[in-house]
């Protein structure tokens, strides 16, 4: 429980107590024949020192009489319905009841939690070997022991529907903008369908990534072509099972925002900025050629296979350059070379001009590009050859040092500069 939620649970208590022993003290309190009577000794000993016999309807209550402590970490679910009462009946403000209520909730609820994973490594104990072989049975296992935490969920929301008639906790998060519980991952993944809809997608999700676990704790890191296959086959599955619930747009939204081509596309864009239609037009791209484009060295790929692969490479960023224009292509194609995330995040660092990393990779693009040209051209002697190399080398340095200027260049030079030794020689040959 928080600093905040301590102080108001001990000023609730405090105030529970003083009404009671003022009406105690002075003229008799209205009986209220249709409120259970709560057991007082739970809210007094949040003020330590201090033991209050329950009351009854029909008995007076004392001080002088011993009692058995109640704490106010053994107040149970049934209890925490008598204080809800309670507290409303001596006006409470509602915000401080549900902070105390809640506050015991989690309380009650998080120790079951506890003992529902109390099995798994402990993590904390650093300084001990970690076990990272992750088996079959594991995998069951977890899934066993999720269902259970999630079965725990929906009966502490249940519970707190009971005691407010309301979800306090999710009320919560939408007043704070996080409509959807960040740990159901599911659940936010699906938000955009009709509320009806989501408990039956999200069971198939459910099923889809136990199987899912299971199968990469078969195959042990093995990331073969059967494995491969397996993986698209199940991936299949869960598109198949989906669309017997959702409607085509429906389906097709989920493609394109949480499906494996879809997760393959993210974390190729690397910050490039699409409209909604350009992004669609290049997931149907890329889902069209899914891993033609690979060179998977288990295949046993024969030269013509290869040289297939690296044709549909070509023919994909030709389909990119038209689906996109030339400036996005050119930029998509930019962000998915390594050296150009070495570059963005050094101007990044170093707090360089918008579009210095661009520039520079431009530079690289060209000096590159005339390098080819002077290796296929067969006029030129092999000094000739050097001596363009060596040209190109120091002019293009002298741009690049230039742009990025002194300090940063030193550190690019360490830190993805690499290209420019492969150039030409840094000084040539005295004869």
């Amino acid at each position: 429980m928080n600093l905040r939620l301590a102080i108001m649970t001990s000023l609730a208590a405090s105030a529970v107590m003083a009404m009671w022993i003022y009406h105690d003290t002075t003229t008799a309190p209205t009986p209220i024949e249709t409120i259970p009577v709560v057991k007082l000794e739970t809210v007094a000993t949040a003020a330590p020192g201090i033991e209050i016999k329950a009351a009854t309807n029909d008995a007076t209550p004392t001080t002088n009489q011993s009692t058995s402590q109640t704490e106010w970490k053994d107040i149970d679910a049934e209890e925490l319905k008598l204080l809800v009462t309670h507290l409303r009946a001596v006006h409470c403000p509602e915000e401080t009841i549900k902070d105390i209520v809640l506050g015991r909730v989690e309380n009650i609820y998080g120790a079951r939690t506890t003992a529902i994973f109390q099995d798994q490594e402990d993590q904390s104990k650093y300084w001990k070997p970690f076990n990272r072989k992750f088996t079959v049975e594991m995998a069951k296992k977890n899934a066993a022991q999720m269902e259970q935490y999630k079965s725990l969920q929906k009966e502490m929301t249940a519970l707190i529907v009971e005691l407010f008639g309301v979800d306090v906790e999710k009320e919560r998060r939408e007043q704070d903008g996080n409509e959807a519980n960040a740990l159901d991952y599911l659940g936010q993944q699906l938000a955009y369908l009709p509320e009806i809809k989501r408990e039956s997608a999200q069971k198939i999700l459910e099923s889809f990534n136990q199987k899912q676990q299971e199968f990469y704790a078969s195959i042990s890191g093995s990331w073969d072509s059967t494995a491969r296959e397996k993986q698209k086959q199940l991936e299949q599955e869960k598109l198949d099972g989906l669309a017997q619930i959702l409607t085509p747009q429906e389906l097709r939204e989920y493609e394109l925002r949480s499906s494996q081509n879809a997760s393959q596309l993210i974390s190729e864009l690397h910050g490039v900025s699409l409209s909604r239609s350009q992004y669609e037009a290049l997931y149907d791209i890329r889902a069209k050629y899914g891993d033609s484009i690979y060179n998977y060295g288990d295949d046993g790929n024969s030269p013509e296979k290869i040289k297939q692969i690296e044709q549909n490479k070509l023919n994909l960023k030709s389909e990119i350059a038209a689906a996109l224009g030339p400036d996005k292509a050119k930029e998509f194609d930019r962000a998915n070379d390594y050296t150009y995330r070495q570059l963005s995040g050094l101007a990044t660092h170093e707090n360089l001009p918008d579009g210095t990393a661009a520039k520079v990779y431009d530079f690289k693009q060209q000096a590159e590009d005339a390098v080819k040209a002077i290796r296929e051209n067969k006029d030129l002697t092999s000094d000739q050859r050097q001596s363009a190399f060596y040209q190109i080398r120091q002019e293009t340095e002298a741009s690049v040092k230039t742009t990025l200027g002194e300090k940063a260049y030193k550190l690019y030079g360490n830190h993805g500069g690499w290209w420019l030794n492969n150039l030409g020689p840094g000084k040539l040959k005295k004869k």
